[in-house]
């Protein structure tokens, strides 16, 4: 329970930024458009990649604690999002990494009302953007997105509410993590 209290902004955030897509009634969407040029060429996926399947041993070498796996918000996954997060090893247990999977391009972030301060980063071997959702205090959370063929991955490190003034820099700590997995993430 200690949990789900230390993140519920971040989750009330997320809903709210993955709710808000829209569509007019007899239209086709990006999301769900297809040429007929697709059919001949591999087919895409139809379910993102799941981040939860990642070996725990990944995991602990990325300096995250795998007994605080959460698949999901509350379990289940949202919008059509995959996501997993995990709190980092004790005793520090100071932020929560949530990798977020879906099937988007990377113009998902580029929504000024969502998203700002977005800027170009290397993070292990990927071209990145580095973001900050608007409503986020940059001394304690940071995100970072890049695409792997269809897939959009987001990763998102938020400070325990208690932490004041953490001893990393959200967005190089997040950037670490992120790189650490990279081998494990799809390409």
């Amino acid at each position: 329970m200690r949990r789900a209290s230390r993140w519920m902004p971040a989750i009330a955030a997320f809903l709210v930024i993955a709710g808000c897509t829209s569509s007019t009634e007899g239209e086709a969407s990006a999301d769900t458009a297809v040429s007929a040029e697709t059919s001949t060429t591999a087919a895409a996926p139809t379910t993102p990649w799941d981040p939860c399947t990642i070996p725990d041993e990944a995991i602990e070498r990325a300096g995250l604690n795998v007994s605080t796996k959460e698949s999901g918000i509350f379990g289940r996954d949202q919008y059509g999002f995959k996501i997993c997060g995990w709190e980092d090893r004790p005793p520090n247990n100071m932020y929560y990494v949530s990798l977020i999977v879906g099937l988007q391009t990377l113009d998902f972030i580029d929504d000024p009302s969502y998203f700002d301060r977005l800027s170009p980063v290397r993070v292990g071997t990927r071209n990145a953007t580095q973001y900050q959702q608007l409503a986020s205090d940059a001394s304690l959370n940071c995100g970072v997105a890049f695409t792997a063929g269809p897939q959009l991955i987001r990763a998102t490190l938020i400070t325990d509410g208690q932490v004041r003034t953490p001893p990393y820099d959200p967005c190089a700590e997040l950037n670490r993590v992120v790189a650490a997995l990279d081998s494990e993430l799809p390409s």
